[in-house]
């Protein structure tokens, strides 16, 4: 493989990562300073004080992500030569400090480790996302298969579900599809990224609309401002949307990068599925339905994906794209650090990538 060309995309997986990481810093202060003014306005000075010590750490670090997003933007921009290539691993190595999962990420797959087994007899017990739902069951398949008598109990409820499952300690691993929250980060779960996932718009195979829509046409469709298909180009008739639950952490990047956490709409041709549950929810779009689901999932089923803003969703730059995690409490217990090792292997590595 050409070094140029892997060093360029690294980079340019790495500037997407870092773009990523300053929006969740962003969106992290600012609850931090909504924390801040309300305690406050309610005369709580030494939690309001502690707040702001917290807002100002992450101004730094998004200062930080900032000045490594314009360099990387530069490399990018600049024709290739030795000189820029030679010093992206310097730059990834302050960068990776502050991405947290990216890191761990990036200098794991730098040198594959051979896969540790988990001890006979071990449990682990994992629930979540539906969007992790064939990245659990290919990784229970191989980690039982090569460690006899160890027990992987996977289940799909949703993301909200398995963190407030792992919160109870009534599972080890919750798979989620969204950021935690400044709350939960507070009771110790700690997010260990797996992959960048894209959430797909889809219709239904003999639905006649064929056409692409923009993020804007999407997001006025789940809001009920656009409620017919000749509105989008597409034959006259009512466009049928069929919400996934409130427990869906696809949901919850849905609301967050289609809707910029406006609310969904309430008119009569939304309406909720109520479980988080990809296939069924497919089987109903017919002729007139639209919904949306991880590609990973949506992909392999007889649906249509929708392009969006011209892209679908294997491109680099389509812009329904999120993280996957694997969420665990502190502090981390050895059945889940076996596990957590177990994902770096080449062999857990390419079922992450091709699931």
């Amino acid at each position: 493989m050409n070094k140029s060309k892997t060093s360029l995309n690294d980079t340019r997986e790495a500037l997407e990562t870092a773009k990523y990481s300053y929006e969740e810093k962003l969106r992290a202060l600012q609850s931090i300073e909504q924390q801040a003014h309300a305690a406050t306005a309610s005369g709580d000075e030494a939690t309001a004080k502690k707040l702001m010590t917290q807002a100002i750490e992450v101004e730094e670090q998004m200062s930080v992500l900032d000045s490594d997003i314009k360099y990387l933007e530069g490399i990018l921009n600049e024709k290739p030569n030795t000189k820029n290539l030679n010093i992206i691993p310097l730059l990834l190595i302050p960068l990776a400090l502050i991405l947290g999962g990216f890191g761990y990420w990036y200098f794991t797959q730098q040198a594959p480790t051979t896969a540790t087994c988990l001890a006979s007899g071990t449990k682990v017990r994992i629930n979540g996302s539906t969007s992790m739902v064939r990245i659990n069951k290919m990784l229970k398949k191989l980690i039982e298969s090569n460690c006899p008598g160890s027990v992987i109990e996977t289940g799909s409820s949703g993301s909200d579900v398995g963190i407030q499952q792992l919160s109870a300690g009534q599972v080890d691993i919750a798979a989620v599809s969204r950021p935690l929250n400044a709350q939960e980060q507070a009771k110790g779960l700690v997010a260990n990224f797996v992959k960048r996932d894209a959430i797909a718009i889809v219709v239904g195979k003999q639905n006649p609309f064929t056409k692409g829509l923009t993020t804007a046409q999407v997001a006025d469709i789940f809001q009920g401002k656009i409620n017919n298909w000749s509105a989008v180009g597409g034959t006259a008739g009512t466009i049928r949307v069929i919400n996934r639950p409130l427990v869906s952490g696809t949901r919850h990047a849905f609301h967050e990068l289609v809707l910029n956490n406006a609310e969904f709409g309430a008119t009569p041709n939304i309406t909720t599925y109520p479980t988080d549950e990809t296939t069924p929810i497919l089987k109903k779009l017919q002729a007139d339905g639209i919904s949306y689901g991880s590609y990973a999932q949506v992909n392999q089923q007889t649906v249509r994906v929708v392009p969006i803003d011209g892209l679908m969703p294997d491109s680099q730059q389509y812009p329904l794209r999120r993280q996957l995690s694997y969420i665990y409490k502190e502090p981390m217990s050895p059945a889940v650090k076996t596990f957590m090792d177990f994902l770096k292997s080449p062999e857990a590595q390419e079922i992450i990538k091709q699931n």
